[in-house]
């Protein structure tokens, strides 16, 4: 009797063992056919997730979205885990109702949507594709919250920071910070970090996640103090991130630190983003053209950038291609070279940007991606030498800073990080919010904003509504030890938490940014 009550157990348990296997909702990405891309993903914040609720009409849990490009053409994976089996099945029967069988599969609560022109990679999709458990990392939830216990810290204030970040300086070179874009908090944080660890941490350059002319434009604010110029500045990028009112402020606080440095002490600004905006390029070049009065270059190819920019000369994409290629041969003259004097240089880095940015638009989901971290990669080569011993710090978009590949991407850092001179000593950081809003790209709305992924809520609830700063590398850390992965983004396929970075602020609640208005 007692044999047949243990088997019955075991039976029971491996039923509830496959069932929650077959609910995972976290993309394998070992399970993605060679031959196939993942172009993007998307997985819904708190806020989208009581919108899909409401429109789907059940309790959605989970919603993420992949998208594939494969030889043959495009499928995206939309995958819905809902709070009970029962709505699992009642939205199974609504996609059914305008998509065939094969289009459509569920296992327990979860609910794929198969979206193609081609049956076949549905069909592949279903069968090939595999998603594991979120949090299925084997930490201890006890030991986990023990150690954010004793390695975290409620920030009140932005400044607040230096005071539990001041035992990192010695340790690294290279500090950099990971943002989500439209929210009004990164900026504050970045001027604040920027104050600390210049003044503080020995901080000398400042790496820009913005193309070498816009940072030319800045680099000239900072020395002249000229209000119109930095107005100048964000009305050519407006319909960006960089256009908002918080940035602005920022600037300006930049610019009163570049100003108050004892001598002897000065502040870089190193760009090291592709030129998205050619008449940006052109029209920073040109400013300096302007202040050179050389018949040489005015009777170069040069000398017809000022046409470009009234509008007498127009060029298509080939035709930009070929005479951004034509300018960059020309400045191997000497003549040009002569004429131009330390300006060259600058010339050189900003034409080889844009020609990457042109040939970025050839490309598109994770191939842009990879191709703009090698662009921007180059540029950093181009402009720091691993043997000046000078320390460095950039607040970029979140993906920029993870040390290792994620979603098959090298991103920046992690190149950086294996580079001479700069092995063992980046620190990255990533900012994770909860509950908050972000400005759109464009300005014209905000949206939710939420990357906070964890399976349980160890972090809000250290949080109490303020923002928590962790140290994840500590002795003993179990993030050193396993890949526990609290963002709402693809996790990466192998390695541990601290391999990707080192610290985690939990920002709950944060506004969206303020577009800004002249």
């Amino acid at each position: 009797m007692w044999r047949v009550m243990c088997i019955l157990l075991t039976i029971c348990l491996l039923s509830a063992a496959v069932s929650a296997a077959d609910e995972g909702t976290r993309l394998d990405l070992a399970s993605v056919p060679e031959d196939w891309i993942l172009l993007g993903e998307y997985a819904a914040g708190a806020g989208d997730l009581q919108v899909f609720s409401e429109r789907l009409g059940v309790t959605v849990v989970v919603l993420k979205n992949y998208l594939f490009g494969t030889p043959t053409g495009g499928v995206q994976v939309n995958l819905v885990l809902t709070e009970t089996e029962a709505e699992a099945q009642a939205l199974e029967e609504l996609f059914l109702g305008f998509h065939p069988p094969e289009m459509v599969g569920r296992s327990g609560r979860r609910v794929l949507e198969l979206v193609t022109e081609q049956p076949a990679l549905a069909a592949l999709a279903k069968t090939a594709l595999r998603f594991d458990l979120e949090g299925t990392s084997g930490a201890d939830q006890a030991v986990l919250r023990e150690y954010l216990k004793a390695w975290s810290w409620s920030v009140a204030r932005w400044e607040d920071i230096a005071e539990y970040l001041d035992g990192e300086l010695a340790d690294y070179r290279v500090f950099l910070v990971g943002e989500t874009h439209g929210a009004a908090c990164n900026q504050q944080l970045e001027s604040a970090l920027l104050e600390f660890l210049v003044r503080q941490g020995g901080v000398q350059n400042l790496l820009l996640e913005l193309s070498p002319s816009l940072v030319g434009f800045l680099r000239e604010y900072l020395e002249t103090g000229d209000q119109a110029l930095l107005d100048q500045v964000f009305s050519l990028v407006k319909g960006t991130y960089f256009f908002t009112e918080e940035n602005y402020v920022h600037w300006q606080k930049v610019h009163d630190l570049y100003q108050s440095l004892p001598e002897g002490k000065e502040l870089r600004l190193i760009g090291l983003d592709v030129e998205h905006q050619p008449l940006l390029a052109l029209s920073y070049l040109q400013r300096h053209l302007d202040r050179i009065d050389s018949s040489i270059l005015s009777q170069s190819k040069l000398g017809q950038i000022d046409r470009i920019l009234r509008g007498e000369l127009s060029l298509d994409y080939n035709e930009a291609l070929s005479f951004v290629q034509d300018l960059l041969l020309e400045l191997q003259q000497k003549a040009v070279r002569a004429e131009l004097g330390e300006l060259a240089g600058e010339f050189e880095l900003v034409l080889s940007s844009l020609l990457a940015g042109l040939q970025l638009q050839t490309f598109s989901g994770l191939a842009w991606d990879s191709s703009r971290e090698q662009a921007m990669y180059e540029n950093f080569v181009r402009q720091v030498s691993p043997d000046d011993g000078q320390k460095y710090f950039g607040q970029w978009g979140l993906h920029h800073v993870f040390q290792g590949q994620v979603l098959g991407v090298d991103w920046l850092a992690s190149k950086i990080a294996r580079t001479e001179g700069f092995s063992d000593s980046v620190f990255s950081m990533v900012l994770v919010y909860s509950g908050g809003e972000r400005l759109s790209q464009d300005g014209s709305q905000t949206m939710p904003l939420s990357t906070y992924a964890g399976s349980t809520q160890v972090l809000p609830e250290l949080a109490g509504g303020q923002p928590l700063l962790a140290k994840l590398d500590s002795a003993g850390s179990p993030f050193t030890e396993e890949l526990i992965w609290k963002l709402t983004e693809v996790s990466p396929a192998s390695g541990v938490t601290t391999d990707y970075f080192q610290y985690l602020l939990f920002i709950p609640g944060a506004q969206a940014s303020t577009p800004l208005v002249f």
